[in-house]
């Protein structure tokens, strides 16, 4: 028994080796490279078979015109043969121009499309968490402008985040329930975007994907320790009750440094929501940008978002004066500087 199962052992040892041995041979051909490099080495190899097809058709005409006892004289067969290769040279390399030209073209047109693309999904989760992110942050009495992308607002602003949302489809959840819901489906919306995109020719979109991102991923734990305070509790107080009124007696200039704990979190929801929608307004501008070269995409955009001036932080407690005017719509660079931004 212990022989046949040695011998079973050693068998099932000498399939796995065998096996292995096919992998690293089927492995070894395989040589990742950029596509880039892959046509540069196709066209040096099309100038150079094309120069040496010159050379060897000349040679066969040269044995031709042997056979024919009507031999040339050596110079005026070689200034041929020169002539004749340094033609071919500047054809190829025209031709090479072209073609690289055009296909430069072709990819920059293909990935913008892919871009619009992935806008179409995008766009009505930016719709979705827009509503949200203005519920959020304009307190009981004040109109929501749902539409708003960016907004000038106070952590005190925050005080009624724990009401039910004013939307049907929502009803019975509060607001900052659903505003977290709807961020993270964006932020996953732009983590799709940059992964299915290599953005070579317009990356500003990419970073500005990547603000929203970042965000988003630095803020999660304070965002779901605000979420996690609605159902909480502190002895026999609500943590709800507690947090709301810390919010109502925070003063307009409080810092971030000066809060308590719990607060701090709040702090860090708020910074993380004007970071978002500063992301959230670029990137709209530099789709915009990207679809007026595309007027059936154009007509797809929503229309309705409102812009205010804000200013915009670059860190806790620190702002930094960035006064956002209507945007006209501005070149690409790839796609360019922000109009409309002006320092204050």
């Amino acid at each position: 028994m212990k022989s046949e199962a040695g011998n079973g052992k050693t068998k099932h040892s000498g399939v796995a080796g065998k096996l292995s041995r096919e992998e690293k041979v089927l492995d070894s051909g395989y040589n990742k490279k950029r596509a880039s490099k892959v046509e540069n080495e196709f066209l040096r190899s099309v100038l150079i078979r094309s120069v040496l097809a010159i050379i060897i058709v000349s040679v066969i005409m040269f044995v031709v015109v042997i056979v024919m006892n009507r031999v040339w004289p050596a110079e005026d067969y070689l200034n041929n043969l020169f002539c004749n290769v340094l033609a071919m040279v500047f054809i190829v390399a025209f031709v090479d121009t072209i073609v690289t030209s055009n296909g430069e073209g072709r990819r920059k047109r293909d990935e913008a499309r892919a871009i619009l693309r992935h806008n179409r999904i995008i766009q009505p989760d930016i719709d979705m968490y827009l509503v949200r992110k203005n519920m959020v942050i304009t307190p009981n009495g004040s109109a929501v402008r749902k539409f708003q992308v960016q907004s000038d607002f106070k952590v005190s602003d925050m005080r009624d985040m724990y009401g039910a949302s004013e939307l049907v489809s929502d009803v019975g959840i509060s607001k900052i329930n659903r505003y977290a819901h709807y961020q993270l489906q964006l932020k996953k919306d732009f983590e799709h975007l940059v992964q299915g995109v290599d953005f070579t020719n317009y990356p500003e979109i990419s970073e500005v994907c990547m603000k929203y991102i970042n965000a988003t991923s630095y803020g999660e734990a304070a965002l779901e320790a605000v979420v996690g305070y609605e159902d909480a509790r502190a002895g026999t107080r609500s943590m709800r009750t507690m947090v709301v009124g810390m919010i109502k007696d925070e003063p307009d200039n409080g810092r971030f440094m000066d809060a308590n704990p719990t607060m701090k979190n709040v702090y860090l929801v708020h910074q993380m929501i004007m970071e978002q929608q500063a992301a959230v307004a670029e990137y709209i501008r530099l789709i915009r940008v990207l679809a007026e070269k595309e007027p059936t995409e154009a007509r797809l955009l929503n229309q309705d978002y409102e812009r205010s001036p804000y200013r915009s932080p670059n860190a806790i407690g620190q702002p930094v004066g960035i006064q956002v005017v209507q945007p006209e719509v501005g070149p690409l660079k790839g796609l360019g500087q922000p109009h409309g931004m002006v320092e204050s």
